[in-house]
């Protein structure tokens, strides 16, 4: 890539800017870590002066507590002592606490011999507390309040707040170090702010001088070239930059175009006058080649075509003598053929007539046949239901048998009751005489009832066997029925088929009478054209020889 490409010099600016813009983050989360840092260091400092500050105050709850109780005897300041020393354990506290904060060799150096100091006292407290309790008081106070237990209670005091001016100087010492650091990563990051602010200024002033405006000026030769004006002057220069090289292959786009449009549009004026012997000398570069191919492919075949067409136009010239004659026995045959299709479209015309009747009465045929299927189905119907009718009598017939079983049962009880009430009435002697006439009637009239009833029973016999053999005849005629059915049915479906095919012949007897008549139509316009074209044909073979002189104008 070349070091003066606007790709190379924006790609070099970015660069630099993205580097500003690491080298800033980077900066940034110093300044954050060293603020961070600060703030754990005080808060360290803080921690170390409060333990310390604990310690101190441990030692002097013990030494008030044990110095109390040397004076007073008191119980309440002894509970107070070994409370601070067992349970609330200020100093162990504290000793621990500054256990977990680094501090320098030199600081544990003191607090270890403040520690060594306050056991040293221990003794002389453990002493004066055994006396207090004794009732010894002044001896205890002698332990505590003497001068190697006060010089050595001044010694840790001091001891501690060398300790803690230390510690504070040190934590000083680095909390300033820190912001000198701070501040100089400040410092640090407002430069490479400001150098990024640069490399946006000058991304923009090279986008608008090195891109956009060239770009513009690119965009508006693109749109003239687009509008057909390619004689414009582009105010750039061509170089070895991207846009250098957009204006150099505009300009060759351009003389190229120009070129190819001069030599293209001389060609087409060859074309015209009829030369279509020329040569392409234009340098046709990519799909423009196709345009150089189409034009050497339409040279060749007009060449061919119009060699063709001088041979067949030689070629015609001799054959319109010849389609003259030709001409002239095609209408006289023309003129007999025309004869002939006439004779035959009245024959067809005929023959449709007559086929068109015999389809017509296969159709009454077939109405006829369906309308006695109908009736048939209906004497089918009716069959089945004297079939039905005949059942039904033969079942009252059974319950009739039955009624006369019932009559023949209570005329046999009435003559028994009659003979019962003959015998009573014998018996009462002439008092009964009246009743014995009445009982005879009432045996006469049973005897008649069985007698009718035995009479009515055979007439029922005979009765049902007319009515069995009656169901047999019913059964038979519904058989016979449904063959005759079947076979009209059967009967009824070819004849339908028949007039179907009838129908179907007529209407394809129609078509080819209608194909007949438009073949007389075409003969008979042949017939006339035939006449007509041996006329043509003479004036043909004068406009061929006009056409042989044209195409030997041409330059092939």
């Amino acid at each position: 890539m070349e070091k003066t490409s606007q790709s190379y010099q924006l790609k070099k600016i970015i660069k630099q800017s993205a580097i500003s813009v690491i080298a800033g983050a980077i900066l940034l989360l110093l300044s954050v870590g060293t603020t961070l840092w600060m703030g754990h260091v005080a808060d360290q400092e803080l921690e170390t002066t409060t333990f310390l500050n604990q310690y101190r105050l441990g030692s002097k709850a013990l030494t008030y507590a044990v110095q109390t109780y040397a004076v007073t005897g008191n119980q309440d300041y002894y509970d107070d002592y070994m409370r601070e020393l067992n349970e609330d354990k200020n100093r162990d506290i504290a000793w621990a606490g500054l256990k977990k904060n680094n501090l320098k060799s030199s600081e544990w150096a003191l607090l270890e011999q403040i520690a060594e100091l306050s056991n040293g006292l221990v003794p002389l407290e453990e002493k004066a507390l055994q006396l207090a309790e004794q009732g010894n008081t002044s001896e205890a106070m002698s332990h505590v309040f003497g001068k190697e237990y006060e010089g050595t209670t001044q010694e840790i005091n001091a001891l501690t707040d060398d300790a803690i001016q230390k510690i504070q100087l040190r934590v000083s010492k680095s909390k300033r170090n820190l912001r000198v650091f701070q501040v100089m990563i400040q410092l640090l990051y407002i430069s490479s702010f400001l150098y990024l602010i640069l490399q946006i200024r000058k991304i923009v002033r090279f986008s608008e001088n090195e891109l956009l405006e060239p770009i513009v000026k690119v965009s508006g030769q693109m749109i003239l070239l687009s509008e057909g004006h390619f004689h414009t002057d582009l105010a750039l220069e061509a170089d070895e930059s991207e846009v250098g090289k957009m204006v150099a292959a505009i300009s060759l786009m351009k003389q190229n175009i120009v070129g190819m449009i001069r030599e293209i549009s001389n060609i087409l004026e060859q074309m015209g006058n009829g030369d279509y012997c020329f040569e392409m000398q234009q340098n046709y570069v990519g799909e423009f080649g196709l345009i150089k191919e189409s034009f050497l492919k339409i040279s060749c075949k007009m060449r061919e075509t119009l060699n063709t067409i001088r041979e067949v136009s030689q070629q015609i010239d001799c054959g319109s003598e010849q389609l003259a004659c030709a001409a002239v026995d095609l209408a006289e045959g023309s003129t007999e053929q025309a004869g002939k299709v006439s004779d035959l479209v009245t024959l067809m015309e005929n023959l449709y007539k007559s086929m068109e009747n015999s389809a017509q009465e296969a159709a009454s045929t077939v109405e006829l046949s369906t309308h006695a299927g109908e009736v048939l189905v209906s004497g089918n119907a009716k069959m089945q239901e004297l079939k039905e009718a005949i059942s039904e009598i033969s079942k009252c017939s059974e319950e009739i048998d039955e009624i006369i079983s019932t009559i023949e049962s209570i005329a046999s009880e009435t003559n028994l009751l009659s003979l019962n009430a003959s015998i009573e009435a014998a018996r009462a002697g002439e008092a009964g005489k009246g009743f014995a006439i009445v009982a005879n009637q009432v045996k006469n009239l049973a005897d008649e009832s069985a007698k009718a009833a035995g009479e009515t029973n055979k007439l029922i016999e005979r009765t049902v066997l007319a009515v069995e053999k009656g169901i047999t005849i019913a059964d038979e005629t519904a058989e016979n029925m449904d063959e005759v059915m079947k076979g009209a049915k059967e009967a009824t479906e070819k004849m339908k088929y028949t007039s179907r095919i009838l129908g179907d012949d007529v209407r394809n007897m129609q078509l080819i009478n209608e194909n007949i008549i438009r073949v007389s139509e075409i003969v008979d316009n042949n017939s006339a054209t035939s006449q007509e074209t041996a006329a043509v044909s003479e004036e043909q073979k004068a406009q061929v020889e006009s056409m042989v002189g044209l195409v030997e104008k041409f330059n092939i």
